[in-house]
């Protein structure tokens, strides 16, 4: 079969994201034998897209069109997301308007909500979670002639965990914007984080790809992209199950050394973790902190105290590795006292940088939900499209607005509200984190 796969996807916030997924997919059905092209609207912005996707429709005549969505807004509460999800749509009905063959829909934001959302696309079929399998059991069934009934949603675990076939057209646009190229080592998360949907999306159990697979797409990445960051897009890269220090260890002994970055929990971390890393290429650490006070780590589930986030920062810097953590106020447990103490607990760790939230985007599977409809806080009928915000009893949102406005004035740390240095991540990104890093320019300012 011809398959298109597209991404719907133009958020740049805080920058443009490689669509990983997609390339996963065009993988498996590479391998299967079908013809695959991959389509994304990013790289022609969405007054231009529409004409680059009517050339492909035209000359490519796919006999299944595949639309990855990726989210659904930008789970900022600061920032008007009302027309986000409207964008999606629209490039769902552009891609409608010029084939004519059967659409399925999947991807992480369609996952959410895929009942609603594909009502209000008016594609065919949808695939939740996990796609390898289940894109092969739908293209299997189109291309023998018993297509499943419209509407049918596909929820298959995937018995392999694939690489991403990297487009040059694609991958080159995002080298030359972001400088970063994403990576999947292995998928689940065994973590209870209150917020978080990777255990519904990808089960609790934590699977890993084959290790040699792994580090030939390293390799690959760096021979093509030598001026990029590869991310590896982990759910959590330092899992409790250590599988982590296998590649680590194997990237040394091959003399591996890669400018990277990923998700890093600073739960369960050992002495020589971090040393280790940074041997392997890491130059930037994306913390997994998420809260700014162990009454509010407790909140959301997580595993570790904020004096545990303090020494990994510590540690961190020492090594000239750049740290960001993303922080969420507004959370179960948070009161005025704990606000406090979180907005002095983020400006003690500088200069890690801090990136703050205030409340917290309720997704169906994730157990916040239920906290959030117990305290009445989610409308009737409410359907997940339009984004709706946890702030805990007690804390207006505007007030606390107000209070992390006043409490990170001045630093050039802690980014309040979290869109206000967009801008200066594009730039450096723009030229290379690990670029301006090496010339010890990598601070935002």
């Amino acid at each position: 079969m011809r398959i298109l796969l597209s991404s719907a996807n133009f958020c740049d916030d805080p920058i443009a994201v490689y669509p990983i997924g997609m390339s996963v997919i065009a993988a498996v059905l590479s391998e299967a034998g079908h013809e695959v092209r991959q389509f994304d609207p990013m790289l022609y912005g969405q007054d231009g897209y529409l004409d680059a996707a009517q050339r492909l429709a035209i000359g490519f005549k796919p006999d299944l069109i595949g639309i990855s969505m990726r989210n659904l807004d930008n789970v900022d509460s600061c920032v008007d997301n009302s027309e986000f999800f409207k964008i999606i749509l629209e490039v769902v009905h552009a891609w409608r308007s010029l084939v004519s063959a059967p659409m399925v829909i999947g991807g992480t934001g369609f996952s959410m909500y895929p009942e609603r959302i594909l009502e209000l696309s008016g594609a065919e079929y949808g695939i939740v979670g996990e796609g390898e399998n289940a894109i092969l059991e739908l293209v299997g069934a189109l291309a023998a002639g018993n297509p499943p009934p419209r509407g049918t949603i596909l929820r298959r675990c995937s018995d392999k965990i694939y690489g991403g076939i990297y487009v040059p057209e694609i991958a080159s646009f995002y080298d030359r914007e972001t400088h970063i190229i994403p990576l999947q080592t292995k998928r689940g998360c065994p973590f209870k984080c209150v917020y978080c949907t990777y255990p519904m999306l990808e089960g609790r159990f934590m699977r890993v790809r084959e290790l040699d697979d792994v580090l030939r797409d390293i390799e690959q990445i760096t021979n093509l992209y030598p001026d990029s960051m590869i991310y590896f897009s982990d759910s959590v890269f330092n899992d409790p199950a250590r599988h982590f220090e296998k590649l680590i260890i194997a990237m040394i002994q091959r003399g591996i050394n890669v400018p990277w970055t990923a998700f890093i929990t600073p739960s369960g971390i050992r002495d020589g973790d971090l040393q280790m890393m940074a041997e392997s290429g890491l130059v930037l650490a994306d913390l997994g902190v998420d809260a700014a006070s162990d009454q509010t780590l407790a909140g959301m589930g997580k595993n570790f105290t904020f004096e545990e986030v303090a020494a990994c920062c510590c540690t961190l810097l020492d090594m000239n590795i750049g740290v960001t953590a993303s922080v969420m106020f507004g959370g179960p447990g948070e009161t005025w006292e704990t606000v406090d103490e979180g907005m002095a607990n983020l400006r003690s760790i500088e200069p890690a940088y801090s990136i703050i939230f205030p409340g917290i985007r309720v997704f169906d599977g994730a157990p916040l939900i239920e906290i959030a409809r117990r305290e009445g806080a989610v409308p009737p009928g409410w359907d997940g499209t339009v984004p709706l915000y946890y702030f805990a009893p007690g804390i207006d949102q505007e007030q606390l607005h107000l209070k992390l406005l006043e409490g990170f004035k001045g630093s050039r740390y802690c980014v309040y509200p979290p869109s206000s240095r967009n801008q200066d991540l594009r730039m450096i990104n723009k030229f290379g984190y690990s670029k301006l890093r090496n010339l010890q320019l990598g601070a935002l300012s």
